[in-house]
């Protein structure tokens, strides 16, 4: 159950929908508290439920790109840590990379125990704060839907760029053809025009993400359909 004040101040937390490239402004309206944060990047904001849906993606990142103890791994858009907490546990080091200061503090929290990770505040659209051939796994789920397509595209392109030479990319998208995904797609249909949020969700195609992965020049493209309704590319950076 989500409680009532957290669902109001996430509610009024949102910026509009012409704000919608201006990220850092938009994400950091809603961090100001856990439970806001939480919502708007998981949906919940009991711990047992954000651990279960990280184990899922952990589940998913295994059976499409895999992941490995001597891995070092970075998510793009790491939000509050869902996913890093359980997932460091699995891997060499942990990377967080996220626009909003404010949900890296909440990260910060969560992963105080877990030594072998990193957090990183990005100043714009992209990866600059990393050098070249620097990880081995870069991922990026439940992000692409509140992004732009070109600058999908761009982190697409810089994941390619931070990868070491054989390193895997993941990211995905809800589409429309699915029930999972046409239930997400009237979510944000339901929005008045004039009242459409800054980060409403909006769907990829598979040949959109397999395109982006393929022009930022990564082999083995392949798009996956999940079993909890999204699709997923997957990509390596060749030798």
């Amino acid at each position: 159950m989500i409680p009532s004040d957290a669902q109001q101040r996430w509610q009024t937390s949102r910026a509009p929908l012409g704000d919608r490239s201006a990220y850092k402004k938009v994400w950091e309206l809603q961090s100001h508290d856990l439970d806001v944060a939480a919502l708007a990047v998981a949906g919940h904001t009991d711990e047992a439920t954000l651990e279960l849906t990280a184990r899922g993606t952990i589940d998913m990142l295994k059976s499409t790109v895999g992941v490995e103890p001597e891995d070092v791994i970075l998510e793009i858009g790491c939000g509050i840590g869902r996913v890093g907490v359980p997932l460091s546990k699995e891997c060499l080091h942990w990377f967080g990379a996220d626009i909003s200061s404010g949900m890296l503090r909440h990260a910060a929290t969560r992963l105080r125990e877990r030594p072998n990770t990193t957090l990183v505040e990005l100043s714009t659209v992209g990866l600059q704060e990393f050098p070249l051939d620097s990880f081995d796994l870069v991922y990026c789920t439940i992000v692409f839907m509140h992004l732009l397509e070109w600058d999908r595209y761009r982190y697409c392109e810089e994941a390619f760029r931070v990868l070491r030479p054989g390193g895997r990319c993941y990211v995905d998208n809800f589409t429309v053809d699915t029930e999972t995904g046409w239930k997400i797609f009237l979510e944000s249909y339901s929005y008045p025009i004039d009242r459409r949020p800054a980060h409403i969700s909006m769907s990829s195609s598979r040949e959109e993400l397999r395109t982006y992965l393929t022009r930022a020049g990564f082999t083995e493209v392949r798009v996956h359909d999940l079993a909890n309704g999204l699709i997923a590319a997957t990509g390596r950076k060749p030798e």
